[in-house]
């Protein structure tokens, strides 16, 4: 049995109103398709006429610069050259000269160089003889006051007295001082300190006592020494002499207090017994002086009871 015949009015009514409503849409979709059309091809025309612009305005551009190069180059060919060639000439003599004077200026330099380098040079060896050179006018003032003491001196007699000390021999040959013997360590018999021979001053097994008695009641010692040649301490000026090891050495094995410097003087050493008289005078120590009559190396004296008269 065929549904059509039992449709309704309403459903006859649903049908009309669909039919005009497809149409509108298929209407409305046919009108924007050809709006996308028209809307494409006429993006392709813009784009079209903005390539176009662009290409003439760079034509124009090109144009334009091509021109202006024209007419830089005629204009750098009508400029005259002389005046640059006159130019470029004065620059470079300026240069030459410029040149010229910093060579003479570095040569100026490497100059003053030298004579700061020699100088430097110069001031460091007069440094090392600034010392020696103290010492030496140290030597000739203490020389002109030695001389100016004895100028001034009175003559007068040297009072002798009897001293109660033990008397300590130096003898002075060619301007040498010569201890004869060593008390730097001392024995309790005073006699054998007579006979405690130097060895760096004398020979010592060319020294002997050909005499030697002591006792309580007798002392006679006889003494034959013989000086080693030329080993004595060096006498020139006070300073070199006070400055000397071994005459430190000797100092500090006498006592002012209980020896006495008897001094043998050689003929040929009267200058060196005055700066030695000086040095031991100013230590402290009396003194008493011979005049030596031997003839020098060999050295003799002897001993007997008594006490020893100094200055």
């Amino acid at each position: 049995m065929s549904r059509s015949r039992h449709r309704s009015a309403g459903e006859d009514s649903l049908e009309l109103l669909l039919d005009p409503i497809c149409n509108m849409f298929g209407t409305i979709m046919f009108v924007a398709l050809i709006a996308a059309l028209l809307a494409m091809s006429r993006s392709s025309e813009v784009v079209a006429e903005a390539v176009s612009a662009a290409e003439r305005q760079r034509r124009s551009n090109f144009d334009w610069l091509d021109s202006r190069a024209q007419e830089l180059e005629a204009m750098l060919q009508s400029m005259p050259s002389e005046a640059e060639e006159s130019l470029d000439s004065a620059a470079a003599d300026r240069v030459e000269r410029a040149i010229g004077e910093i060579a003479r200026r570095e040569r100026i330099v490497s100059q003053y160089d030298e004579t700061i380098a020699s100088a430097r040079s110069d001031m460091r060896q007069i440094a090392t003889r600034i010392d020696p050179m103290r010492e030496e006018v140290q030597r000739v003032r203490e020389a002109l006051d030695a001389a100016q003491r004895a100028k001034d001196r009175k003559l007068r007699t040297p009072l002798e007295r009897e001293v109660d000390r033990f008397e300590f021999t130096v003898i002075l040959w060619q301007d040498r001082l010569y201890a004869v013997c060593d008390l730097s360590s001392r024995e309790r018999d005073a006699c054998e300190w007579l006979r405690t021979w130097n060895p760096r001053h004398v020979v010592v097994n060319r020294c002997s006592t050909p005499v030697y008695e002591c006792s309580r009641v007798r002392i006679h010692i006889v003494r034959s020494i013989f000086l080693r040649e030329d080993s004595g301490i060096p006498v020139s000026d006070l300073q070199s002499l006070r400055s000397h090891p071994e005459f430190i050495a000797l100092l500090a094995s006498l006592d002012p207090r209980e020896d006495l410097i008897g001094m043998v003087v050689a003929p040929d050493s009267f200058d060196a017994f005055a700066v030695v008289k000086q040095v031991f005078l100013s230590e402290g120590f009396n003194y008493s002086v011979e005049p030596c009559e031997q003839p020098l190396p060999t050295y003799k004296d002897s001993w007997i009871p008594g006490n020893p008269r100094g200055l």
